[in-house]
């Protein structure tokens, strides 16, 4: 009863004020606008400066009503759980946003009673500071505010002509987003202009003329048509078709949240697992805060099973970051969330039966406070000060709602850490919350046995996401092939080839997405780049040949990048301005002992070496390796005692040439001299 009661609310209890002909119209409770929570707001205008509480109770006199009405209410500020509460039922949860802004919740036909009643808003986090008031009562329904009429909806797959889960987005004048309510079905989820179907539904939203979109996630195509809803019922038939040849691989999101069980957000599990069938997400990873939550209760409950294979994981929240786990058993205590020693928090997911563990948004909430500022990650070497072991599997580049203005920032990071010799590999995810925010936007695409969504092999997907055999995008999808076979995450032995190492990059998108420039990076240096054109209302594929000079001792990672345009549609709204593939890398083997890194050679070879054996080493040296063995050679000459200004000089003599032409190395020697 409890999984129903929370679709009933998020269906119809989040309404907002577009479209009002009357507007806020009904019975005054409160004209007041209180601030509610604990810290002083002066920048809110609209309200006390000081929290004058932390809830709102209302008493009122009422009396029984046989339909439903409605209650208005302004908010803002709204980002964690406020209940709604009538006569100490719960009736609804209000709708999360920062703005202050007009929404509208539904009273079912007998929430009041006759004579007294209070109506309550109720925090699950007493200190938010929120502002709630000018509350009215309208006795009215829905229907009758907002002059809501029916609109018919199909989606299709245009190969074969049956029924498709999808996303349909609708648009009003000036951009608007309508009201949607009273969907039928129960795999349906709606927001403001925003649909969630299983092939077919029904949807009431005020008359008007709409421009209407159905999408399918980045592997499909984009339909759209305009639609004018009146009093005589109006219906729509869209038919998407596969645009991205993902063959032998599967698109898993590593990153997905309820407000269910991780208390913010707005999307209840039953909608989470309709949004995941309409994005096309195949590998769908429960990653509710500090909560082991099984999809497959509520995928089962929709009849969604054939859509995506569900996997149990944990968003394992602490103090020094945030880190996913998986897969779990959902009966299992949770990983020691309270901890402030990342070695103990990955220990105890890995002994609770985590086969893979990622650090999620590692600059988040911003470059400076988050884990990489915290321990100030040094992007020439790859170091942290303090000191930071990072005992996981994988990292996110790619988190389509979290804010990157630099596309390559967080692609600056990884680098330095391959070069130092981390070998952590790169995820993408979306990391959604709400409805809304399309799961799926960010994604990793895992190599797969089977195409069939329902029956991936989850230990097989972990390993690959645990070796690098993926890539990631948000938009674009890219990989890597030798000889035609997906090589991310693999290592060539070049040990007897001096030639340029070869490969295969396939970039591809849908018609409404653009690819525009590839970058292929050499141990974190750009070594070849592409322009790519334009394919107006076309699916994009292109494969490209590519070719990466090696010097001659040196192993090397290699990861191409993609950089595509911003999403210019609103069917598939994105927080980021620009979209984005990569490859994980290929590691090449330069002297038949295996791959290893810049930072691992030069500590190796460091601790041993004198002025000759570095000056002889350094004419076979790269851009990576010469940084890396300069700055092991420095600290190998602090360590026998050297001055630091005789040891930098003892440094430019083994460099040559190289200590004023290579920029990272001038910056290394003007770092030490400071």
């Amino acid at each position: 009863m409890r999984i129903r009661l929370v679709l009933a609310v998020g269906a119809l209890g989040l309404l907002a004020a577009a479209s009002l002909q009357d507007t806020r119209p009904g019975r005054v409770l409160d004209a007041k606008l209180h601030h509610l929570g604990d810290d002083r707001t002066p920048e809110w205008s609209e309200a006390p400066a000081d929290p004058e509480g932390r809830r709102l109770d209302l008493d009122f006199e009422a009396s029984t009503h046989a339909t439903d009405w409605m209650l208005y209410v302004r908010q803002r500020s709204i980002d964690n759980v406020w209940r709604l509460v009538v006569n100490d039922v719960e009736v609804a949860r209000l709708t999360t946003g920062a703005e202050l802004v007009e929404r509208w919740y539904s009273l079912q036909a007998g929430t009041l009673r006759a004579g007294k009643n209070r109506i309550s808003f109720v925090p699950d986090t007493p200190t938010d500071d929120v502002v709630i008031g000018d509350v009215r009562l309208v006795e009215r329904s829905a229907r009758e505010v907002f002059d809501l009429q029916k609109l018919s909806l199909r989606v299709v797959d245009g190969s074969d002509a049956s029924p498709l889960p999808a996303r349909v987005t609708l648009v009003g004048q000036g951009g608007t987003k309508p009201m949607l309510l009273f969907a039928t079905g129960a795999a349906t989820a709606t927001r403001d202009g925003v649909l969630y179907l299983d092939g077919e539904a029904t949807v009431e939203l005020p008359r008007g003329t709409y421009a209407c979109f159905a999408t399918r996630g980045s592997e499909w195509s984009l339909a759209n048509a305009a639609v004018t809803v009146g009093a005589t019922p109006a219906s729509l038939e869209f038919a998407l078709r596969r645009e991205v040849d993902t063959a032998g691989f599967v698109a898993a999101d590593t990153h997905l949240h309820t407000l269910q069980f991780s208390g913010h957000g707005d999307a209840s599990a039953l909608e989470r697992q309709v949004t995941l069938a309409g994005e096309g997400v195949e590998l769908a990873i429960a990653t509710d805060h500090n909560h082991q939550t099984d999809y497959g209760i509520f995928q089962r409950e929709l009849g969604l099973q054939r859509w995506f294979t569900p996997v149990v994981g944990n968003e394992v929240t602490t103090d020094i970051g945030h880190f996913n786990g998986f897969p779990f058993d959902p009966a299992m205590p949770r990983a020691p969330f309270r901890s402030r020693d990342i070695i103990t928090i990955v220990q105890g997911m890995r002994e609770l039966g985590a086969q893979v563990v990622i650090l999620n948004h590692p600059r988040w909430p911003s470059a400076t406070d988050s884990p990489f500022g915290h321990h100030h990650l040094d992007r020439l070497l790859g170091r942290f000060d303090p000191p930071l072991e990072l005992p996981v599997d994988a990292t996110e580049l790619v988190n389509s709602t979290t804010e990157e203005l630099d596309g390559l920032a967080l692609f600056r990071d990884w680098f330095a850490l391959l070069n130092r010799g981390v070998r952590i590999f790169a995820v993408g995810s979306s990391d959604s919350h709400t409805v809304a925010e399309p799961v799926g936007q960010g994604r990793t695409w895992v190599p797969s046995a089977t195409d069939d969504a329902a029956a991936i092999d989850v230990n097989a997907s972990c390993a690959a996401i645990r070796e690098g055999r993926t890539s990631i995008g948000m938009g674009i999808f890219v990989t890597a092939l030798v000889e035609g076979r997906p090589a991310m995450g693999l290592t060539f032995d070049r040990s007897s080839n001096l030639a340029p190492f070869a490969f295969d990059l396939r970039v591809q998108a849908p018609g409404w997405i653009h690819p525009r420039k590839v970058t292929v990076f050499a141990n974190g240096r750009a070594e070849a780049k592409f322009e790519l054109e334009r394919t107006e209302g076309r699916a994009f594929d292109r494969t490209l040949r590519v070719e990466v000079p090696l010097a001659a001792r040196n192993d090397a990672w290699i990861v191409a990048v993609v950089e595509g345009e911003a999403i210019d549609t609103p069917a598939w709204p994105s927080l980021n301005k620009y979209t984005l593939a990569a490859t994980n890398p290929l590691f090449i083997d330069r002297d038949g002992n295996g791959y290893t890194s810049p930072g691992s050679a030069a500590s190796a070879f460091a601790p041993k070496a004198t002025d000759e054996t570095i000056a002889a080493r350094m004419p076979e040296l790269d851009g990576a390796h010469v940084v890396q063995f300069a700055a092991a050679w420095l600290a190998t000459l602090r360590a026998r005692g050297v001055e630091r200004a005789a040891a930098v000089e003892r440094l430019k003599k083994a460099l040559g040439p190289k200590a004023t032409k290579d920029a990272e190395v001038a910056e290394l020697l003007a770092r030490e001299l400071r």
